[in-house]
């Protein structure tokens, strides 16, 4: 017999993920959605004597998707494939919350509500009557605390009875009528949704919805509201909105206000943009500070430790013909990245889940809006780009995030200026040598460059409207250290899983070239770019070949040089060229296929080609200015 299948569903913030380890207590995967590069967590356990499989959709504000993210969520929910629905709610937040939950009701979904943070709220003196919000929607309701399992073995018990919500939503008359005329042309059988909910979100011009059940009884009956002057979309979720609140109202009371803790903080940063701002760059400066420091550690601990047991085992394969070169490339370029990169992604994601589970995050977000939309970008921007500098596949990955293809795109571009870990050899090995101040200037260049480059992009794209900030302000709590370690872990299988076989094909690649000798031909080919940098026409393979793993670049360049320390090969003012050169581009090989994973390969080419003219223009430029 398969497995049941029960979707978590729910707004940002409220305990989904949490709960989902606490109902199943199972080892969480980390899977793509199918059809899309969106990952969703999955756990499969044995409830009840029923084997289960879990599935926590990514949080959404409402079921009309704004961003990659929210659009896989309603695809989950309007796409079928699932046996229930375990909607998870803030009682801290009730009404915002219930929004999902009326939404999920119109659509005939089967479900269950779980209310989390009830006892947080009740210290606030809001009192949540769940048998009053069961009796009024119709399905199973339980309070739940997923962190000490409390409600946790009730929930389970109920995942059966889960069913449809009694709950009818009432329009005005325009909406009725209309939905009515879209209604005649959906199917009379096979549909698990229900026809009425499914005729509102096409009057409505669900995209999700539209794809699916798109009829031109339904698009004429949308454009009759829009040339009497409605608004479908807004006029819907106004009443959604109305609905949600009454709901709200009959199954809860206030006891006893009393204000949230910290609120003053709120206030004062809040109302104090200047505040606000310096406060968000103060912890974000201490996010890339800490990150540095734990993973320089972890990483020359690590290395201490495996350096050269590696070296051996690479040395050995070597000296055995194709085979082991490629086998040696491969260990090399795997242990390169890595001991590099791994231990400052894993320390920055559990920095970051940190912040996103207290609720600090979220104000960083409103804060650092001031800034960010002068130009015009969304201010989740500052995700990628401080992942970035730990490496820059996870942080094209983390667009995601963004709402809009063209912010997506503009958070990409920032990672060509933004040195990750593997870059950051050649900043400090060639670029210390033109003169002490140079790394901290390349990093300093590289963020204003960065934030140059997703300005240009969002405003080329006309990106700027989907920079619009729909960000709720939840309590800030104090995480669980499981839960934010759990989170960590998974996103970083995640990235190992998706970088692994990039990283052993770049190396093959690497391997076949030199084998083949291509150096000696790539350094003839190459030789006008050489003159145009003022380079040494040796210098040129390890700059170019470098695009396959940033790690080996140095190594290259000695060898392409014929010697040990090739910065003392360099003139100073070489040394500053090739560091620029080499630090301000699409990093590598294994970027680029993440590029392409998410945009197309024609998007990702074209970043390559203007984001590499652009740092290769700058370093051209560095080359002819009369540096001492």
């Amino acid at each position: 017999m398969a497995a049941r299948r029960i979707l978590l569903v729910g707004q940002p913030n409220v305990g989904k993920s949490s709960l989902l380890r606490a109902l199943t207590g199972a080892q969480v995967e980390v899977s793509n959605y199918p059809g899309t590069t969106v990952d969703v967590l999955v756990a499969r356990a044995r409830i009840g004597g029923v084997e289960y499989e879990v599935v926590d959709t990514p949080g959404v504000y409402n079921l009309y998707p704004s961003s990659v993210e929210e659009e896989v969520t309603e695809r989950a929910i309007i796409e079928g494939g699932y046996d229930a629905v375990v909607n998870v709610v803030d009682a801290t937040a009730l009404e915002r919350s219930l929004l999902i939950t009326v939404a999920l009701a119109e659509l005939g979904v089967p479900m269950v509500v779980a209310v989390n943070f009830w006892e947080e709220a009740e210290k606030r003196g809001i009192v949540v009557d769940t048998a009053r919000l069961e009796g009024l929607l119709g399905v199973p309701v339980v309070r739940v605390n997923p962190l000490r399992r409390g409600g946790v073995e009730e929930l389970a018990r109920r995942l059966p009875e889960a069913r449809r919500s009694r709950l009818r939503v009432r329009y005005d008359d325009h909406i009725e009528a209309a939905a009515s005329r879209a209604e005649r042309c959906l199917p009379t059988g096979g549909l698990r949704l229900s026809r009425r909910g499914l005729a509102v979100r096409l009057v409505e011009g669900d995209p999700v919805v539209c794809e699916k059940y798109c009829c031109p009884e339904a698009l004429e009956a949308r454009r009759r509201l829009e040339e009497e002057g409605h608004d479908p979309h807004v006029d819907v979720e106004v009443t959604r909105a109305g609905v949600a609140a009454w709901l709200a109202s009959q199954a809860s009371r206030l006891e006893q206000a009393t204000p949230p803790s910290l609120s003053r903080l709120d206030l004062v940063l809040l109302q104090r943009p200047p505040l606000g701002i310096a406060f968000s760059l103060g912890l974000l400066a201490a996010l890339i500070l800490s990150t540095v420091v734990f993973g320089s550690y972890v990483s020359g601990l690590v290395d201490s430790l495996l350096s050269r047991p590696v070296s051996r085992l690479s040395s050995s394969l070597a000296a055995r013909g194709l085979p082991g070169r490629v086998a040696a490339a491969s260990v090399d370029a795997l242990y390169a990245q890595y001991v590099a990169a791994l231990p400052y992604v894993f320390i920055f994601y559990l920095f970051l889940t940190l912040l996103e589970d207290s609720g600090v995050l979220a104000r960083m977000v409103i804060w650092l809006s001031v800034f960010t939309r002068r130009l015009g970008l969304h201010p989740k921007i500052v995700i990628p780009a401080l992942l970035g500098m730990g490496c820059s596949v996870p942080a094209v990955f983390s667009t995601r995030l963004l709402p809009g293809l063209g912010q997506r795109l503009a958070a990409a571009a920032m990672t060509a200026f933004i040195p990750c870990s593997s870059r950051s050899t050649v900043i400090y090995a060639i670029g210390s040598a033109a003169a002490p101040w140079v790394p901290l200037f390349i990093y300093m260049q590289g963020f204003l460059l960065a934030a140059l480059a997703a300005a240009l992009v969002s405003r080329t794209l006309r990106a700027a409207e989907e920079a619009v900030i729909v960000e709720d302000l939840p309590p800030l709590r104090l995480p669980h250290p499981s839960n934010v370690a759990a989170k960590a872990r998974a996103k970083l299988e995640d990235f190992v899983k998706v970088v692994t076989p990039l990283i052993v094909a770049g190396a093959v690649l690497y391997a076949l070239l030199d084998y083949a000798g291509v150096a000696g031909l790539a350094v003839r080919a190459l030789s006008p770019l050489a003159s145009l940098l003022g380079l040494p026409p040796a210098a040129m393979p390890a700059l170019l070949l470098g695009f396959i793993q940033k790690d080996l670049v140095v190594s290259m360049l000695a060898a392409s040089l014929g010697v040990q320390n090739p910065a003392a090969a360099l003139t100073p003012h070489q040394a500053l060229v090739f560091t620029v050169a080499s630090s301000y581009q699409v990093p590598c090989v294994i970027a680029l296929g993440a590029m392409a994973r998410e945009f197309g390969w024609r998007r990702a080419l074209l970043l390559l080609a203007v984001l590499d003219a652009a740092g290769f223009g700058l370093a051209a430029l560095y080359a002819h200015l009369p540096l001492p």
